[in-house]
C-alpha cells in the first residue's frame, strides 16, 4: 500500500490522525463549524422529523375533519330530503286547506239556504197556527152552539121520558141555579120527589165527578126527600165507560138519547 493510501485511510479511519492532521493544517475552527453544522443538521433533523410527525397528526386529524364533514354533508343532504318532504306535504296540506275552506263556503252557502227556507217554513206554520187558532175559535164556537142545540133538544125530550119511566108528573124539567148547591140543567119539585137533572151533548168523566158533587150537596139540603138524579147525553167520549160507572156507584141515573123520545137508560 502506498503512503498515499495509507493517509487517506487514517483519514477515514482515524479520527484523531484526522483532527491532528486538520489541527496541523490550522483549520480548527473549520472543525468546530463543522461540529456545529453537524449539531445544527441534527437539530433540524429532529425539528423536521417532529414537523413530519405532526404533519402526519395534522393529516390524521385532517381525515377525521373531512370524514366529519361527510358526516356533515350525507346529514345535510337528508335533512333537505326531510325538508323537502315537510315542504310537500306543507304545500298538501294548504292546497287541502284550500279546498277545505271552499267546502266550508260551499256549506256556509247551503247553511243560509237551509235557514232561509226553515223561516219560510216557520212563517207558513205561523200562518197555519194562526189559521188553525181561528177555525179551532169557530169550531168552538160552532161546538158551542151545536151542544146547546143538542142539550136543549134533550132537555126537551125528557119530561116524557121522566113520566113514562119513574111515573112523576111532570110537564117540564128548568133550569135553576140553588144556593150552596150548584147549577142543575133539570129541575123539578113533585110532592116528596125531587128530580135532578144534567144534559151533556158529550159525557165525560169530569162532568159526573162535578155532578157527584151537587147531588151530594143537594140530598143533604132535601133531607126527607127522594132526590132522583138523572144524566142524559148524546155523544161519548174515551172515558164515558168509567163516566158511567161512577155515576152508577153514587145511585144517578144514566140515560142516551138517540133522538126525540128514544132514551136508553144504562143503570
Amino acid at each position: 500500500m502506498s503512503l498515499r493510501d495509507e493517509f487517506l485511510r487514517l483519514l477515514r479511519e482515524d479520527e484523531e490522525f484526522r483532527l491532528a492532521v486538520v489541527g496541523l493544517l490550522g483549520i480548527t475552527d473549520i472543525q468546530s463549524s463543522i461540529r456545529q453544522l453537524i449539531s445544527a443538521v441534527n437539530e433540524l433533523t429532529k425539528t423536521v422529523q417532529r414537523l413530519a410527525e405532526g404533519q402526519d397528526r395534522l393529516w390524521e386529524e385532517n381525515n377525521k375533519i373531512w370524514e366529519e364533514i361527510k358526516t356533515l354533508r350525507e346529514g345535510q343532504d337528508r335533512l333537505w330530503q326531510e325538508n323537502n318532504k315537510i315542504w310537500q306535504e306543507i304545500k298538501a296540506l294548504r292546497e287541502g286547506q284550500d279546498a277545505m275552506r271552499t267546502d266550508i263556503n260551499k256549506l256556509w252557502e247551503e247553511n243560509n239556504k237551509i235557514w232561509q227556507e226553515i223561516r219560510r217554513i216557520n212563517e207558513n206554520i205561523e200562518k197555519l197556527w194562526q189559521e188553525n187558532r181561528s177555525i179551532r175559535r169557530e169550531l168552538s164556537g160552532i161546538s158551542r152552539t151545536v151542544g146547546a142545540l143538542v142539550e136543549r133538544d134533550v132537555r126537551h125530550y125528557l119530561p116524557n121520558w121522566v113520566r113514562e119511566r119513574l111515573g112523576i108528573n111532570v110537564d117540564r124539567l128548568r133550569r135553576v141555579r140553588i144556593e150552596g148547591v150548584g147549577e142543575f140543567d133539570g129541575y123539578a119539585e113533585v110532592d116528596n120527589k125531587v128530580i135532578a137533572a144534567e144534559v151533556k151533548a158529550t159525557l165525560r168523566l169530569r162532568d159526573v165527578e162535578g155532578f157527584v158533587d151537587k147531588v151530594s150537596k143537594l140530598r143533604s139540603t132535601k133531607a126527607g126527600k127522594e132526590v132522583i138524579a138523572v144524566i142524559a147525553y148524546v155523544n161519548e167520549a174515551r172515558d164515558t165507560g168509567k163516566a158511567i160507572e161512577l155515576a152508577r156507584a153514587n145511585g144517578i141515573k144514566v140515560v142516551k138519547h138517540h133522538g126525540e123520545d128514544d132514551f136508553e137508560e144504562l143503570t
